[in-house]
């Protein structure tokens, strides 16, 4: 009953063009996260640079904070400290829905959910059968290498 709500889904005078992200360099500056107010930190000052165009995979023990950087990229948890920017954009600044619809993830279990493929792949039915066919091919591509 008493849970925060999540931050606005748009903030009109502030959207990300259509294109954004334009090369994927993702930046963590000092990022501090904790759950709880009151409660230890799980992320204590993160500082690192993924630089676009690159395939990265996040590894680490069990309880290392994987899924709370994830869920940082995501906004499903806000910074302590610190911020997140996506080519040079802080990511607190944009609408949750203008972030999460640019970004995608891979998860270490993926799942279908129920519904035909095609609709597994484009739930909003924002892109043509073209633009997903396209897609799959880049995709094959860059697992075969």
């Amino acid at each position: 009953m008493h849970i925060q709500s999540e931050a606005p889904e748009i903030i009109e005078g502030n959207r990300p063009p259509a294109n954004w992200p334009f090369v994927g360099k993702v930046e963590m500056k000092d990022l501090k996260i904790r759950y709880c107010p009151n409660t230890s930190l799980v992320l204590r000052g993160i500082r690192c640079t993924f630089e676009g165009g690159y395939t990265v995979g996040i590894v680490g023990r069990t309880g290392s904070g994987k899924s709370t950087l994830i869920s940082a990229l995501f906004r499903l948890v806000e910074p302590t400290e610190g911020a997140i920017f996506i080519d040079d954009l802080t990511i607190s600044t944009v609408g949750i829905h203008d972030l999460r619809s640019h970004l995608a993830i891979i998860p270490q279990d993926p799942m279908l959910f129920g519904g035909s493929i095609r609709y597994n792949l484009n739930p909003l039915s924002e892109h043509s059968d073209h633009d997903i066919r396209e897609a799959n091919q880049m995709l094959i591509t860059l697992l075969i290498g």
